[in-house]
């Protein structure tokens, strides 16, 4: 008995309910990250590749079965990210205010008001169609939005989690409204006029070669942002940036 005792794992199963909340949370939006970053992935380094070494009548009948159930996969795992991302700084915000006897408020105004903005700027820069302009432009615009966040919430109460958080979960944010206000919007449009082109023989709207371009841009830059979020989420816990 002693020695079943002794072989036995040493398990403890929390009985405080907020950890097990917590860590629900947390598991929930690490495995809906990976699926909404693994399309992305997808997106950029394989799919986007292929279909431009396709003639026309082959994309045409390819992309609409295959683009259907990626995006929606994509669309989805997305809102499921950040919204179980929201749930999770929501306790680590609350601590931390208990814990400094402030309120919270400024952090979650400027949280998204800063990241709202910043993506409709960003909008406008993608309407101009230009690359360099985009890119720059829009890294240039979110780099200014971290550093607002910070200067706005720099009481002395928040955390190294809580701002880091702040920073590459509202970059993730920016990339939610990506995924919904422009990716999906603008794919879900051309998707469609490929179907009808090829139930009907029709031709493709005059606007395709813009959306489509419009979408790629943004795919690109939502790419290169997400070695940026990884890093700020990855520092939260374990690299000691900002706060206490």
């Amino acid at each position: 008995m002693d020695l079943a005792v002794a072989a036995a794992p040493l398990v403890h199963w929390p009985e405080t309910s907020l950890v097990n909340v917590e860590m629900l949370w947390r598991w929930l939006h690490i495995v809906s990250a990976i699926l909404w970053i693994g399309f992305l992935y997808f997106f950029n380094l394989v799919s986007s590749p292929f279909a431009g070494t396709l003639d026309v009548p082959t994309r045409m009948r390819i992309l609409p079965p295959l683009m259907w159930p990626a995006l929606n996969w994509f669309r989805w795992a997305s809102l499921v990210t950040v919204l179980s991302g929201l749930a999770y700084l929501g306790n680590i915000v609350t601590a931390d205010a208990h814990n400094g006897n402030a309120h919270q408020g400024t952090y979650w105004a400027s949280f998204f008001v800063i990241w709202i903005v910043a993506w409709g700027i960003f909008y406008g820069l993608l309407r101009t169609g230009k690359a360099p302009l985009v890119y720059v432009g829009a890294a240039v615009v979110v780099a200014l939005a971290s550093w607002i966040f910070l200067v706005l919430n720099s009481h002395g109460w928040e955390s190294n989690r809580a701002l880091c958080i702040g920073i590459g979960g509202g970059m993730g944010f920016f990339l939610l409204l990506n995924v919904w206000g422009i990716v999906w919007r603008v794919n879900k449009k051309i998707l469609r006029a490929m179907e009808a082109a090829i139930a009907t023989g029709a031709a493709m709207p005059s606007a395709t070669p813009t959306l489509a371009r419009q979408s790629a841009l943004t795919a690109r830059f939502s790419f290169y942002l997400t070695l940026v979020i990884i890093f700020f989420m990855a520092a939260a816990s374990h690299f000691p940036l900002f706060g206490i």
